[in-house]
């Protein structure tokens, strides 16, 4: 016999496996069963009648009998319960009945079935009759429920889940008594979106909860419309679905505004039409239930503009109250420097203008003063500065020669005395002496001074100081002309002292009409 080494053998135990799992699904497949069934309302001779859901009316007490046709459709015997249930309304909106572990104390347990359990053929009908027994203390008004058929063994799903397919047609009781429908609206709540553009309109989300407060089923019908301050319109809805709503239910309602302005608050405000529900006709109140909710509307982008716009502006009037401050500041100073000038003008008459006045005839003293000296110094002869001493010998005997006179040479005649000239105690230095003095008759040669000599002592002299020999007279002559130098510094001095008399006018009027002002 052949030993198979342990991992050949666990292969082919493998494959074995994989061959018998192929082959017995299609097995599997072929006899699983098609569950399908339904519950149609009937009468006692199971004939439809065209219904669809029964809505008695009993009085407080009453009994009625009813009859239900359940089909099974599918391919294989079935067995199913029947039961009476409970209805309530889903957050959605829904029609729902409890669970069949949650026993029922209303309709679902006025119900009670001859043949609880129906066994059905595959592809046939049973007819089932059941009861309807309203309790003596039943409370007036709508009582909503079902009647079910289920499977009796629930199938399993692969995962171990137990589903519980049901099948039921409404049932709606009448307790008859006085009817009073009313619907709450309430937790209105908005939620805004906005949109990344500034200012722009963006989608606003309503959502509310109607309660039925009532004792009959109405039908809801909604409306929606979005405020802004001083109730000015954003937006509205006026076709919400319209939900069924049974007593004691509660439906929440989702809406969605596509434009809503960023009006900063939005308000909604939701009106709901009462209508009657399908089932006995009722007589529903005009009057509609409101109810309100709101939200900030705000677009952030647009405030993050306003609020740079609003710094900008900040800053210009911040600017502008540092101008105006400063302004005042240099108004408040001026203003208390003229009253601490008033002061002094109110201390002593005319004391407010005495400096000035005393300035202003100071400039001109000095402007007359500096006038002809500065004209002398820019005279194109400047005076001499030194000092020459002139001694007049004694006269001579005329009838004598003179010294040096050669032997033989003529003897001159008889000459009149001259008169003498005064001549000044000192002369400037570097001058040429005069060749002769002044005298009734003409120039007469000085005395000592022999005239045939005196070309030789000019010229001399003349060497010596040239100006000197230019120079007519010792003083400055009145009868020689000026020159344009000395002609503006005149004017300038005149022009500069006229200068300052008119502002010394000018400070002294004003300061006399502040004293005025001030009085």
């Amino acid at each position: 016999m052949t030993r198979l080494r342990p991992a050949r053998a666990a292969l082919l135990c493998c494959l074995a496996a994989c061959a018998t799992l192929v082959g017995a699904a299609p097995a599997v497949a072929d006899d699983a069963p098609v569950a399908a069934w339904s519950v149609t309302p009937s009468d006692a001779a199971g004939a439809s009648e065209g219904r669809t859901r029964w809505d008695l009316q009993l009085d407080p007490g009453a009994t009625a009998e009813q009859h239900v046709v359940v089909t099974n459709s599918s391919t294989v015997a079935r067995q199913f319960t029947v039961y009476g249930a409970d209805a309530f309304s889903t957050a959605s909106g829904g029609y729902d009945l409890l669970a069949a572990g949650v026993p029922s104390t209303d309709v679902g347990s006025w119900v009670s079935v001859a043949t609880p359990t129906v066994d059905i053929a595959p592809l046939s009908t049973a007819l089932v009759a059941f009861t309807v027994s309203v309790p003596a203390d039943a409370l007036p008004g709508d009582h909503p429920g079902g009647l079910v058929v289920s499977p009796v063994r629930p199938e399993v799903s692969a995962d171990g889940v137990v589903v519980d397919t049901r099948v039921a047609a409404r049932l709606n009781v009448r307790v008859s008594g006085e009817i009073a429908p009313a619907l709450d609206v309430r937790d209105v709540r908005v939620r805004y979106a906005p949109a990344l553009t500034p200012f722009a309109p963006s989608p606003a989300t309503v959502r509310f909860t109607l309660v039925n407060t009532g004792n009959v089923k109405v039908a809801a019908a909604p409306r929606v419309r979005v405020t802004g301050p001083l109730g000015v319109r954003l937006g509205g809805v006026d076709d919400v679905p319209v939900h069924e709503v049974v007593p004691g239910g509660e439906v929440t309602v989702e809406t969605v505004l596509p434009r809503v302005a960023p009006a900063v608050v939005a308000t909604a405000v939701v009106d709901v039409r009462l209508e009657a529900a399908a089932g006995p006709e009722t007589e529903m109140p005009l009057v509609s239930t409101t109810g309100s909710g709101w939200t900030f509307a705000v677009s952030w982008t647009g405030l993050a503009v306003l609020v740079a716009l609003a710094a900008a502006g900040w800053v210009v009037v911040r600017r502008a109250r540092e101008r105006r401050r400063l302004a005042e500041s240099l108004w408040d100073e001026a203003v208390e420097e003229a009253r601490r000038g008033l002061t002094t003008a109110a201390a002593g008459p005319g004391a407010a203008g005495a400096s000035t006045l005393h300035a202003v005839a100071a400039l001109a003293v000095l402007a007359v003063l500096a006038g002809p000296p500065a004209a002398g110094a820019l005279d194109p002869a400047p005076a001499p500065t030194g000092a020459l001493v002139l001694t007049v010998p004694p006269a001579a005997d005329p009838t004598q020669p003179s010294p040096g006179t050669p032997v033989g040479a003529p003897v001159p005649g008889p000459v009149p005395a001259a008169v003498p000239a005064p001549v000044p105690a000192s002369v400037p230095a570097g001058a040429r002496p005069a060749a002769a003095v002044p005298g009734p008759g003409g120039d007469t040669p000085l005395a000592g001074v022999d005239p045939a000599a005196a070309p030789a002592v000019e010229a001399e002299v003349a060497e010596a100081s040239p100006a000197a020999a230019r120079m007519p007279d010792l003083v400055w002559s009145g009868d020689r002309p000026w020159g344009a130098a000395q002609w503006a510094i005149v004017t300038f001095g005149a022009g500069g002292a006229g200068t300052a008399l008119a502002f010394g006018a000018r400070h002294l009027h004003l300061a006399r009409r502040a004293i005025g002002s001030a009085a």
